[in-house]
């Protein structure tokens, strides 16, 4: 009976000697997933904010920038006008690139290869949509270009890094009193269904189509707005869109707040030629429209 008494005793006695054990461990275990979690985390931020390099060289046309010195700003308006002229024969593109940059800090940096930045830029993967279409999408040279890497340019051997770019386009061009469009778009046919889009009420000169989407952001209210002069499409066979799949498959649809970005809505479709198909006892009439949005 004795033995059994303290047979049991010891048993008792071992697992709370390894509870204690256990709970020491898993306490020194927590302690050091403190510890650590604040150098994981720095880690991880210091590696999301690495970039890769790119050097680029300067060409006298298609680069301007206030840091390469053209001086221009001191001659006169026709002067300037001559220069425009001359950059838009001599690049044969819709645009240029046009940063601002630091020199200051890149004495130590030695490119092993300076590539050009208009052959980069005039690329397809760089184009809005659509088989004619050149127009650089800047939205596509934001997430493919300037987010993912640091920017060099090569102005005669001295380094200057981009802190901003952007691609500006030379249109739309103003020739005397007349308004020149850039031409080279590609045509988009959306179906008029009078539930996602519709004619505005009471009905304005020229005419308004808003959509179920317009106007949620409170930054502006997107519209379509019909030309004054109506020009036929050149196309016989024509793909007609679902106007709201198209939107709501764009980066500017947020699904999750069913908004749109009403004016960034407007600045990417302003790079398409636009008809509206409005379907009348089996006969389809296309209206060509413009986007265009109120600020707010």
């Amino acid at each position: 009976m004795l033995v059994k008494i303290v047979l049991r005793l010891r048993q008792k006695l071992s697992k709370s000697i390894f509870k204690i054990i256990i709970d020491s461990l898993n306490m020194k275990t927590y302690l050091l997933f403190i510890v650590t979690l604040p150098f994981v985390s720095l880690t991880a931020q210091v590696n999301d904010g690495k970039k890769d390099t790119l050097f680029f060289s300067v060409d006298k046309y298609y680069t301007v920038s206030p840091s390469i010195e053209l001086k221009l700003s001191n001659e006169n308006y026709n002067k300037k006008l001559a220069f425009e002229k001359m950059q838009f024969r001599q690049t044969n593109t819709d645009g240029y690139i046009f940063f601002s940059g630091d020199s200051a800090s890149t004495k130590n940096i030695k490119p092993k290869n300076i590539i050009s930045i208009k052959d980069y830029i005039e690329n397809r993967k760089f184009y809005h949509d659509g088989n004619s279409n050149k127009i650089v999408d800047k939205w596509k040279l934001k997430d493919s270009l300037t987010d993912k890497y640091v920017i060099f340019f090569d102005d005669c051997n001295q380094l200057i890094q981009a802190k901003s770019l952007e691609y500006i386009s030379y249109y739309p061009i103003q020739k005397d009193s007349k308004i020149i469009e850039n031409r080279r778009k590609d045509t988009l046919f959306f179906k008029l269904d009078n539930k996602y889009i519709y004619e505005s009420q009471p009905v304005v000169n020229p005419k308004q189509y808003y959509l179920k989407d317009s106007g949620k952001s409170k930054t502006g209210t997107f519209f379509f707005e019909e030309f004054d002069e109506q020009t036929r499409p050149r196309f016989k066979s024509k793909k007609i869109l679902d106007l709201e799949n198209f939107v709501h498959s764009t980066r500017f649809y947020n699904a999750e707040q069913q908004i749109i970005e009403d004016r960034n809505l407007s600045n990417y479709l302003s790079n398409y030629i636009i008809f509206l198909d409005k379907e009348i006892e089996n006969k389809h009439d296309y209206i060509q429209i413009k986007p265009s949005v109120t600020i707010e």
